[in-house]
């Protein structure tokens, strides 16, 4: 029982830090498209990096909590590859869900965030996960 409810209070603190970057990546993607006319696939890259460097921290030090800093290096490293994966995936699709279904790019973007805030929980579990010393 205590470990569904720790693994259910990550998933929360998951949200919370996660929202501090949803709020950045769209805050960057309408933005930058909407007032600087920049092409919306540039600017969900764009949103995208800058929702990484942030979400990195809040996720190993305050959602998993983890504070070894002796792997931060891989961990980074292997982070920045499922966010690489994230964004390619990402922007195929939302190129794919803007060009051909004809949705709004930030309905689009809202389907795809759903689905790879999922599939990043579950990652980044394990890329943070504590070493067994």
């Amino acid at each position: 029982m205590q470990a569904k409810m720790s693994r259910f209070k990550q998933f929360v603190r998951f949200c919370i830090a996660g929202a501090a970057g949803v709020v950045v990546y769209y805050a960057t993607l309408y933005c930058l498209t909407e007032y600087l006319g920049v092409w919306y696939i540039a600017s969900a890259v764009i949103g995208f990096i800058l929702n990484t460097g942030l979400n990195f921290t809040l996720q190993k030090l305050w959602t998993f909590q983890n504070k070894e800093m002796q792997l931060v290096g891989r961990q980074f490293m292997l982070y920045v590859a499922m966010n690489i994966s994230f964004l390619i995936g990402n922007t195929v699709f939302l190129y794919l869900m803007v060009q051909y279904l004809h949705m709004w790019y930030i309905g689009a973007q809202m389907i795809l965030t759903v689905i790879i805030s999922i599939l990043s929980f579950i990652i980044s579990g394990q890329i943070f996960k504590p070493s067994q010393t």
